[in-house]
């Protein structure tokens, strides 16, 4: 091992990065670790790019712009821990094909990115038999980002369209009627917020159709109809993402409300 710092930074890389992206994937966990932070962090930007301008195209691409982002600190932070991974022995895991020369910084990540990609056809090739055996995780590890990667943002455009239909629903009803029947679908659609919450940064040019908002509306319509009416509801939104509630009718309703114009874009939405 000629390169141990390579080895400790690649191997912390790659626990770090797989840690957050199957809490974020199959641990159905709202809030993980870097990629929540990064979504917020973008969305954030997005916001303050069109606080004082408006821009519907933005509106209907903010979801594919977070994602995207997410989507690239996964791919991108799994082939950055197997390349430093790979220079840290650079005489043996990685060497040019026809010289058996060793390979640089950016042969190993080219190489890399072959075995994560499964595309094959590098200039490199391993230097002996334990790194060969090495590369075979490289190679799986590949094909789970990348397949629960795709399958991840499958079930996240799945929540939004779930979004869409339950505020199209809500906003169908005249003002005042009786919004309890579609309780079960509020249920469903916290429910899978919680197994992919960057679902909440696809935005809508029709306030008809934006979540938020139809869940401020629902929130006011079962304040109105009674004190059983009005649990219900806030037992149902209680693990809402990113969402606390506190005690107090009037204090949760402005909570809410607070909640649902953090992911407005402004005037862009307005």
């Amino acid at each position: 091992m000629e390169q141990p710092l390579h080895l400790v930074a690649g191997v912390a890389i790659l626990a770090l990065v797989s840690v957050d992206f199957l809490l974020a994937t199959i641990g159905a966990a709202p809030r993980v670790i870097l990629s929540d932070r990064i979504a917020r962090g973008v969305f954030a930007l997005l916001r303050h790019a069109t606080r004082h301008r408006p821009a519907r195209v933005l509106a209907r691409m903010s979801g594919v712009i977070v994602m995207c982002m997410v989507a690239g600190f996964w791919i991108l932070g799994t082939a950055l821990g197997w390349t430093h991974v790979f220079l840290s022995a650079p005489r043996q895991a990685v060497v040019l094909t026809q010289s058996a020369a060793q390979a640089g910084f950016w042969d190993a990540a080219a190489h890399a990115g072959h075995l994560l990609s499964t595309l094959g056809g590098a200039i490199t090739r391993p230097g002996d038999t334990l790194w060969n055996a090495v590369e075979v995780l490289a190679g799986v590890n590949g094909m789970v980002v990348l397949t629960l990667a795709v399958s991840f943002i499958l079930s996240t455009v799945q929540t939004v369209q779930q979004g869409r239909s339950f505020a199209a629903l809500l906003h169908s009803l005249p003002e005042g009627a009786d919004v309890t029947p579609l309780f079960d679908r509020l249920a469903e659609v916290v429910a899978g917020l919680n197994s992919a919450p960057f679902a909440l940064y696809y935005s809508h040019g029709w306030p008809q159709r934006r979540l938020p908002e139809a869940l401020v509306r629902m929130a006011r319509e079962t304040m109105a109809q009674g004190p059983e009416a009005e649990r219900r509801f806030w037992d149902l939104i209680a693990d809402l993402p990113q969402f606390d509630m506190p005690e107090g009718s009037a204090a949760r309703f402005a909570a809410l409300g607070d909640w649902a114009q953090k992911r407005r874009l402004g005037r862009l939405e307005a």
